[in-house]
Protein backbone atom coordinates (compact mmCIF):
# COMPACT_ATOMS: atom_id res chain seq x y z
CA UNK A 1 0.00 0.00 0.00
CA UNK A 2 1.46 3.36 -1.03
CA UNK A 3 1.14 6.48 1.14
CA UNK A 4 0.35 8.62 -1.91
CA UNK A 5 -2.68 6.47 -2.71
CA UNK A 6 -3.96 6.94 0.83
CA UNK A 7 -3.55 10.71 0.55
CA UNK A 8 -5.45 10.70 -2.75
CA UNK A 9 -8.31 8.77 -1.15
CA UNK A 10 -8.47 11.31 1.69
CA UNK A 11 -8.59 14.21 -0.77
CA UNK A 12 -11.14 12.59 -3.08
CA UNK A 13 -13.53 11.90 -0.21
CA UNK A 14 -12.91 15.17 1.60
CA UNK A 15 -12.12 13.40 4.86
CA UNK A 16 -11.69 15.92 7.66
CA UNK A 17 -9.49 13.75 9.87
CA UNK A 18 -6.83 13.20 7.23
CA UNK A 19 -3.86 13.56 9.59
CA UNK A 20 -5.31 11.02 12.01
CA UNK A 21 -6.03 8.62 9.15
CA UNK A 22 -2.43 8.85 7.94
CA UNK A 23 -1.24 8.27 11.51
CA UNK A 24 -3.16 4.98 11.52
CA UNK A 25 -0.66 3.57 9.01
CA UNK A 26 2.79 2.15 9.74
CA UNK A 27 5.57 1.11 7.41
CA UNK A 28 6.27 -2.58 6.96
CA UNK A 29 7.81 -5.03 4.53
CA UNK A 30 5.28 -6.86 2.38
CA UNK A 31 6.31 -10.35 1.28
CA UNK A 32 5.32 -11.75 -2.09
CA UNK A 33 5.48 -15.28 -3.44
CA UNK A 34 7.55 -15.53 -6.59
CA UNK A 35 5.86 -17.74 -9.22
CA UNK A 36 7.80 -20.94 -9.84
CA UNK A 37 9.18 -21.11 -13.38
CA UNK A 38 11.54 -24.09 -13.06
CA UNK A 39 11.58 -27.44 -11.25
CA UNK A 40 14.72 -26.48 -9.35
CA UNK A 41 14.60 -25.80 -5.62
CA UNK A 42 15.31 -22.35 -4.21
CA UNK A 43 19.04 -22.14 -3.51
CA UNK A 44 20.22 -23.00 0.00
CA UNK A 45 20.35 -19.98 2.31
CA UNK A 46 17.87 -17.88 0.32
CA UNK A 47 14.58 -16.42 1.53
CA UNK A 48 11.58 -18.58 0.71
CA UNK A 49 8.21 -19.99 1.67
CA UNK A 50 7.75 -23.74 2.04
CA UNK A 51 9.92 -26.61 0.92
CA UNK A 52 12.43 -27.79 3.51
CA UNK A 53 14.41 -25.49 5.84
CA UNK A 54 18.11 -24.62 5.65
CA UNK A 55 19.72 -25.18 9.05
CA UNK A 56 23.23 -25.75 10.45
CA UNK A 57 22.42 -29.46 10.95
CA UNK A 58 19.57 -31.98 11.14
CA UNK A 59 19.70 -31.79 14.94
CA UNK A 60 18.57 -28.13 14.77
CA UNK A 61 15.16 -29.08 13.33
CA UNK A 62 12.47 -28.61 16.03
CA UNK A 63 10.63 -31.87 15.20
CA UNK A 64 8.80 -33.56 12.35
CA UNK A 65 5.40 -32.55 13.77
CA UNK A 66 6.29 -28.89 13.09
CA UNK A 67 5.89 -27.87 9.47
CA UNK A 68 8.44 -25.43 8.08
CA UNK A 69 6.58 -22.32 6.88
CA UNK A 70 9.26 -19.88 5.70
CA UNK A 71 12.80 -18.60 6.14
CA UNK A 72 14.15 -15.11 5.63
CA UNK A 73 17.79 -14.19 4.99
CA UNK A 74 18.00 -11.04 7.09
CA UNK A 75 20.46 -9.33 4.76
CA UNK A 76 17.58 -9.20 2.26
CA UNK A 77 15.95 -6.56 4.49
CA UNK A 78 18.86 -4.11 4.15
CA UNK A 79 17.60 -0.58 3.50
CA UNK A 80 14.07 -1.16 4.81
CA UNK A 81 13.66 1.25 7.72
CA UNK A 82 10.53 -0.47 9.04
CA UNK A 83 12.56 -3.56 10.08
CA UNK A 84 15.69 -1.81 11.37
CA UNK A 85 15.20 -3.58 14.71
CA UNK A 86 16.00 -6.96 13.17
CA UNK A 87 19.56 -8.33 13.12
CA UNK A 88 21.40 -7.44 9.94
CA UNK A 89 22.73 -10.94 9.25
CA UNK A 90 21.62 -14.50 9.81
CA UNK A 91 18.45 -16.45 9.08
CA UNK A 92 15.01 -16.54 10.70
CA UNK A 93 13.00 -19.75 10.23
CA UNK A 94 9.37 -20.33 11.24
CA UNK A 95 7.70 -23.62 12.19
CA UNK A 96 4.08 -24.46 13.11
CA UNK A 97 2.02 -27.57 13.83
CA UNK A 98 -0.48 -27.62 10.97
CA UNK A 99 -2.28 -30.68 12.33
CA UNK A 100 -3.01 -29.18 15.77
CA UNK A 101 -3.49 -25.62 14.43
CA UNK A 102 -2.83 -23.86 17.77
CA UNK A 103 -4.40 -20.42 18.31
CA UNK A 104 -1.56 -19.18 20.51
CA UNK A 105 -2.60 -20.15 24.04
CA UNK A 106 0.19 -20.31 26.61
CA UNK A 107 -0.19 -24.09 27.06
CA UNK A 108 0.40 -24.64 23.32
CA UNK A 109 3.93 -23.19 23.11
CA UNK A 110 5.42 -26.52 22.02
CA UNK A 111 3.39 -26.30 18.80
CA UNK A 112 5.40 -23.55 17.09
CA UNK A 113 9.00 -22.38 16.93
CA UNK A 114 11.11 -19.51 15.60
CA UNK A 115 14.77 -20.33 14.97
CA UNK A 116 17.53 -17.78 14.47
CA UNK A 117 20.93 -18.82 13.20
CA UNK A 118 24.03 -16.79 12.44
CA UNK A 119 25.76 -19.80 10.89
CA UNK A 120 26.96 -19.32 7.33
CA UNK A 121 27.22 -23.03 6.52
CA UNK A 122 23.73 -24.47 6.11
CA UNK A 123 22.23 -27.65 4.76
CA UNK A 124 18.77 -28.51 3.50
CA UNK A 125 17.10 -30.53 6.25
CA UNK A 126 14.45 -32.88 4.87
CA UNK A 127 12.34 -33.65 7.93
CA UNK A 128 8.55 -34.06 8.00
CA UNK A 129 6.03 -32.90 5.41
CA UNK A 130 6.86 -29.97 3.14
CA UNK A 131 4.67 -27.20 1.74
CA UNK A 132 5.01 -26.13 -1.87
CA UNK A 133 8.21 -24.10 -2.22
CA UNK A 134 8.25 -20.52 -3.50
CA UNK A 135 10.96 -17.86 -3.43
CA UNK A 136 10.11 -14.66 -1.56
CA UNK A 137 10.44 -11.06 -2.68
CA UNK A 138 10.18 -7.91 -0.57
CA UNK A 139 8.76 -4.41 -0.93
CA UNK A 140 8.15 -1.73 1.67
CA UNK A 141 4.65 -0.35 1.99
CA UNK A 142 2.14 0.75 4.61
CA UNK A 143 -0.13 -1.32 6.87
CA UNK A 144 -3.35 -0.03 8.36
CA UNK A 145 -4.67 -0.22 11.90
CA UNK A 146 -8.24 -1.26 11.04
CA UNK A 147 -9.70 -0.44 14.46
CA UNK A 148 -8.39 3.13 14.33
CA UNK A 149 -9.54 3.68 10.73
CA UNK A 150 -13.05 2.40 11.40
CA UNK A 151 -13.45 5.07 14.09
CA UNK A 152 -12.19 7.81 11.73
CA UNK A 153 -14.50 7.12 8.77
CA UNK A 154 -18.16 6.52 8.11
CA UNK A 155 -19.13 2.94 7.34
CA UNK A 156 -19.52 3.81 3.64
CA UNK A 157 -16.09 5.48 3.49
CA UNK A 158 -14.43 2.57 5.26
CA UNK A 159 -16.04 0.05 2.89
CA UNK A 160 -14.86 2.05 -0.13
CA UNK A 161 -11.38 2.25 1.33
CA UNK A 162 -11.15 -1.50 1.93
CA UNK A 163 -12.26 -2.23 -1.63
CA UNK A 164 -9.68 0.18 -3.04
CA UNK A 165 -6.80 -1.42 -1.16
CA UNK A 166 -7.60 -5.12 -1.50
CA UNK A 167 -4.07 -6.56 -1.72
CA UNK A 168 -4.65 -10.29 -2.07
CA UNK A 169 -2.51 -12.51 0.17
CA UNK A 170 -1.19 -10.58 3.17
CA UNK A 171 2.28 -11.83 4.12
CA UNK A 172 4.41 -9.27 5.97
CA UNK A 173 7.17 -8.40 8.45
CA UNK A 174 7.00 -5.39 10.77
CA UNK A 175 4.38 -2.68 10.99
CA UNK A 176 0.81 -3.32 12.09
CA UNK A 177 -0.81 -6.73 11.59
CA UNK A 178 -3.83 -7.12 9.30
CA UNK A 179 -6.33 -8.29 11.87
CA UNK A 180 -9.12 -10.72 11.02
CA UNK A 181 -11.11 -10.42 14.25
CA UNK A 182 -9.58 -7.85 16.61
CA UNK A 183 -6.34 -5.97 17.22
CA UNK A 184 -3.53 -8.55 17.23
CA UNK A 185 -1.22 -6.42 19.40
CA UNK A 186 -3.94 -6.10 22.06
CA UNK A 187 -4.66 -9.83 21.92
CA UNK A 188 -1.02 -10.88 22.36
CA UNK A 189 -0.69 -8.56 25.38
CA UNK A 190 -3.89 -9.96 26.91
CA UNK A 191 -2.58 -13.51 26.41
CA UNK A 192 1.07 -13.10 27.45
CA UNK A 193 1.10 -10.01 29.65
CA UNK A 194 2.93 -6.69 29.84
CA UNK A 195 6.12 -7.90 28.19
CA UNK A 196 4.11 -7.76 24.96
CA UNK A 197 3.01 -4.16 25.52
CA UNK A 198 5.07 -3.02 22.52
CA UNK A 199 5.60 -6.14 20.35
CA UNK A 200 7.28 -6.48 16.98
CA UNK A 201 5.59 -8.39 14.16
CA UNK A 202 8.23 -10.95 13.13
CA UNK A 203 6.06 -12.59 10.49
CA UNK A 204 2.47 -12.49 9.33
CA UNK A 205 1.52 -15.43 7.11
CA UNK A 206 -1.79 -15.52 5.31
CA UNK A 207 -3.68 -18.59 4.14
CA UNK A 208 -2.47 -19.27 0.61
CA UNK A 209 -3.87 -21.14 -2.37
CA UNK A 210 -0.44 -20.95 -4.00
CA UNK A 211 1.15 -22.79 -1.07
CA UNK A 212 -1.93 -24.97 -0.42
CA UNK A 213 -2.11 -23.93 3.24
CA UNK A 214 -4.96 -22.66 5.38
CA UNK A 215 -4.99 -21.44 8.97
CA UNK A 216 -8.37 -22.22 10.51
CA UNK A 217 -11.08 -20.89 8.20
CA UNK A 218 -9.03 -18.79 5.75
CA UNK A 219 -7.19 -17.13 8.62
CA UNK A 220 -3.84 -15.46 9.29
CA UNK A 221 -0.99 -16.60 11.55
CA UNK A 222 1.09 -13.98 13.41
CA UNK A 223 4.51 -14.47 15.04
CA UNK A 224 5.29 -11.68 17.55
CA UNK A 225 8.18 -10.94 19.90
CA UNK A 226 8.68 -8.50 22.82
CA UNK A 227 10.90 -5.55 21.89
CA UNK A 228 13.48 -6.40 24.58
CA UNK A 229 13.70 -10.00 23.41
CA UNK A 230 14.24 -8.81 19.84
CA UNK A 231 17.11 -6.56 20.96
CA UNK A 232 18.69 -9.54 22.74
CA UNK A 233 18.12 -11.83 19.74
CA UNK A 234 16.07 -14.08 22.04
CA UNK A 235 13.81 -15.41 19.32
CA UNK A 236 12.77 -18.38 21.45
CA UNK A 237 10.53 -15.86 23.25
CA UNK A 238 8.41 -15.32 20.14
CA UNK A 239 4.73 -16.24 20.49
CA UNK A 240 1.86 -16.60 18.02
CA UNK A 241 -1.72 -15.53 17.53
CA UNK A 242 -3.94 -17.18 14.94
CA UNK A 243 -7.15 -15.50 13.81
CA UNK A 244 -9.67 -16.67 11.23
CA UNK A 245 -13.10 -15.83 9.88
Amino acid sequence: MELQSIKQFIDQHGLEQGDDILAAFTKRVNLKLEPRTTREEVAIGHSKFGGYPDLPSVSDHPGENLTFLAQFRLSDFAGFESVEALPKEGMLSFFYDLDEQPWGDADERHLWRVLYTEATTLERVRVGEALKERAATFEEGYAQNDDALFDLMSEEEYTAFEELFDEGELHAVGGHPDEVQNDVFEEIEETYGERFRDPFLLFQMDSSEELDIMFGDAGILYFLIPTDALKDKSFEEAEIIMQCY
